[in-house]
């Protein structure tokens, strides 16, 4: 039950750590850039490294939403597995 209500705060703490990771790696080639006095443009093998880097990134925070959803109880799951005219007829029963 303690998943159900950490489910959130792991996906915002995930999130989080994403970004920062993100932000130390752009500002790191910053600082690297200043402190060459011929700063030159990012070439092709430069600019592949930062979208692996940031690739791997995404699918690894992906990979901590994945199991913070398979963690979820059954009956949470099973709400989205209905199909939709099934939800909408019960509420409408319910209003009625």
């Amino acid at each position: 039950m303690m998943d159900l209500w950490l489910a959130p705060w792991r996906a915002s703490l995930s999130l989080t750590a994403s970004t920062l990771e993100m932000m130390l790696t752009a500002q790191k080639s910053i600082a690297g850039a200043r402190a060459v006095p011929d700063f030159q443009p990012m070439d092709e093998i430069k600019m592949r490294e930062a979208f692996h880097k940031a690739a791997d990134s995404n699918l690894r925070r992906w990979g901590d939403t994945a199991d913070a959803i398979n963690k979820l109880p059954d009956w949470y799951r099973d709400l989205s597995r209905v199909p939709g005219g099934v939800m909408t007829d019960w509420f409408d029963k319910a209003r009625r």
